[in-house]
């Protein structure tokens, strides 16, 4: 991110030709996050990757509208991130050298790499290991605000525990596997943008029903990052884990079924069941750890939305892309 200063407020980075030229390359502003801005060259190198993802979609219209979400799903990353970012400014969170190379050796170990095919993988993305290492640095900082902010004041008490458990592990339960599609609706999008998004996804769910290739569909349109490389799988899933309007629907489905679009949260869900198992309970002991674990990690992204909200009620954002 870039610093803004006030002399630039009025015309943001603005690169002359030679004198003899008449033209000027001015680059554009995709969003202000408080003093600070986010360019729109800095979405479109993050979102790079993903855009060259769709460039096989024949349709000019379908490639076209895929590509401005990423774009608003990557900006909105951004944003978060900056607004994280001064948090750690305003808190004086520092991140010593130690701490980034302990935190890289983690991950090494976790994705069995050695030095080499760590730098191989980092050439393969355009990364050099400074800009690495400085965006370790960032998440690092990103990580202690959000314990200090939200994961200190989250406690996940015994009751809790075994409460889930006696509704959800105590007897054989049944789980599903499930793919799906997720087409995302902007924050404050209007009726004519909603009804292009459902339409978007009733064409998807018509073409996987016909039978083209459910992971090819959702590695292509797939505005879900988590699960769009793995073609949109769910892996096995118990219930109370899907907004309910998608675990009413998926559990009521057969397998190979492929059913939607269903609005939940912020958009609309084509889904594929793929599996569906029962599965024989454990003893309490053996998983209280995993279902504390479970249910922390769950009121830990609840927190995180509306903490990330209410930092957006304070910092002002002005969204230009």
């Amino acid at each position: 991110m870039t610093r803004l200063c006030p002399t630039l407020a009025a015309v943001l980075i603005t690169l002359a030709w030679p004198a003899a030229a008449s033209a000027r390359v001015v680059e554009k502003i995709a969003a202000l996050v408080g003093d600070d801005i986010i360019l729109h060259s800095e979405v479109e190198d993050r979102a790079a990757p993903m855009l060259a993802e769709i460039a096989a979609i024949a349709n000019p219209t379908e490639r076209e509208a895929r590509g401005n979400a990423i774009r608003r799903e990557v900006l909105e990353r951004l944003v978060q991130d900056q607004l994280l970012a001064q948090q750690a400014t305003e808190l004086k969170l520092t991140v010593s050298s130690d701490e980034i190379d302990r935190a890289i050796e983690q991950i090494k170990r976790d994705y069995g790499l050695d030095d080499t095919q760590l730098k191989d993988e980092l050439r393969k993305q355009g990364l050099t290991m400074a800009t690495y290492r400085q965006n370790t640095k960032k998440e690092i900082l990103k990580y202690r605000v959000l314990n200090i902010a939200v994961g200190s004041k989250i406690n996940v008490g015994d009751s809790e525990v075994q409460s889930y458990y006696d509704r959800h592990m105590k007897s054989a339960n049944v789980q599903v596997r499930a793919s799906h599609i997720f087409i995302a609706i902007p924050e404050d999008a209007d009726n004519a943008t909603v009804l292009d998004r459902e339409k978007l996804a009733k064409s998807l769910l018509a073409r996987a029903q016909k039978g083209e290739e459910f992971a090819k569909l959702a590695r292509e349109y797939s505005e879900d990052s988590g699960t769009r490389n793995e073609g949109g799988d769910l892996g096995f899933i118990g219930r109370d884990i899907l907004p309910k309007p998608l675990e009413e629907l998926v559990f009521s489905m057969r397998v190979g079924d492929v059913r939607g679009p269903v609005r939940a949260d912020r958009g609309f869900h084509v889904i594929k069941l793929v599996d569906k198992r029962t599965k024989d309970a454990k003893p309490f002991a053996e998983v209280q750890d995993e279902i504390r674990s479970r249910l922390r990690q769950r009121e830990m992204e609840r927190q995180t939305k509306i903490y990330l909200g209410d930092l957006r009620k304070k910092i002002l954002v002005d969204i230009r892309l």
